[in-house]
């Protein structure tokens, strides 16, 4: 399995994937997050762990502002789909995040999956799972 973390082009308003392993050197990022170096190869994540500030049992997220997660994730999806291969989010949170409903509008897009301290909420099958690991 490959790793990656997100590299942010401020730019063009877009997100993109770089190769990573525990010792390769992280850059600042424009909006304050780590980065690998620009020279670290592109790639396309089969499994894509999404950070949130909140969710709700639709498996929608409340993210950091600027759309960059939704636009990877519907890019990835429909790259995925037309390959034929198996592409899965999931969100890591406390339970305390949970909201009644999250608001949406339509660029929004739902997680596979959240992981909290109490539950793991779902939209999935074990064997589509099993095809990403």
């Amino acid at each position: 399995m490959t790793l990656s973390l997100p590299s942010i082009d401020f730019n063009t308003k877009s997100m993109f994937f770089k190769k990573w392993k525990r010792d390769d050197k992280l850059i600042k990022g424009p909006l304050g997050n780590l980065e690998p170096l620009r020279s670290q190869k592109s790639i396309l994540p089969q499994l894509l762990v999404v950070p949130m500030l909140s969710f709700d049992k639709e498996l929608y997220r409340l993210g950091y502002g600027g759309g960059y997660y939704d636009k990877s994730i519907n890019i990835l999806k429909n790259y995925f789909k037309k390959k034929g291969k198996v592409f899965i989010t999931i969100g890591l949170a406390y339970s305390i995040q949970e909201e009644i409903k999250i608001p949406r509008e339509n660029h929004d897009m739902s997680l596979d999956c959240i992981i909290t301290e109490k539950e793991v909420l779902y939209n999935f099958s074990k064997k589509k799972l099993e095809k990403v690991l």
